[in-house]
C-alpha cells in the first residue's frame, strides 16, 4: 500500500476513463498529489476537446479531491540541476520532456512516488515510478 502518491497527466486520464481499467494503486492510497505541470496539460487536453467546458467541470472536482502541488523556488533549484545533468546525459535528455522535469523536481521535492505509464521518467535520479 503507498500512502502518498503523485500522478503523472496518463494516470489521471486513465483514472477519468470510464471504459478503462484505471490505475489501482491509486485506490489504495491514502493522498492523492497533482503537480501543477499535470493540471495544465489536463486543462490543455480539455481545451483541445470537443467537449472542453465538461473536461473542464471534471479537472475542477478532480482538483478539489487531489491536493495540488505547487512549486517554489525549491522546486526550480531541483529542476535546474535535473536538467543541467540531463544536458550532460544525452540518453535523459531525450527520454524526458520538458514538463516531466517539472513534474520530477516536485516529486522528489516531497519525497513522493510517481504514478506514471511514461517511460521517460525510468532514469531521473531520485524519482521513484510506479507503472501500473
Amino acid at each position: 500500500m503507498t500512502d502518498r502518491i503523485a500522478v503523472d497527466t496518463n494516470a489521471v486520464v486513465e483514472y477519468l476513463r470510464l471504459d478503462r481499467d484505471y490505475p489501482k494503486r491509486l485506490d489504495d492510497a491514502d493522498e492523492v498529489f497533482l503537480p501543477l505541470t499535470v493540471i495544465g496539460e489536463l486543462f490543455y487536453g480539455a481545451a483541445l476537446s470537443e467537449r472542453p467546458e465538461y473536461h473542464r467541470g471534471t479537472i475542477a472536482r478532480i482538483v478539489k479531491r487531489w491536493t495540488p502541488l505547487i512549486p517554489n523556488v525549491e522546486t526550480s533549484r531541483i529542476y535546474g540541476d535535473m536538467r543541467a545533468m540531463a544536458s550532460r546525459t544525452p540518453i535523459l535528455l531525450r527520454a524526458a520532456k520538458v514538463n516531466d522535469f517539472w513534474i520530477a523536481a516536485l516529486c522528489i521535492q516531497h519525497g513522493l512516488p510517481l504514478l506514471t505509464n511514461d517511460k521517460g521518467f525510468d532514469n531521473i535520479a531520485h524519482l521513484t515510478v510506479i507503472h501500473w
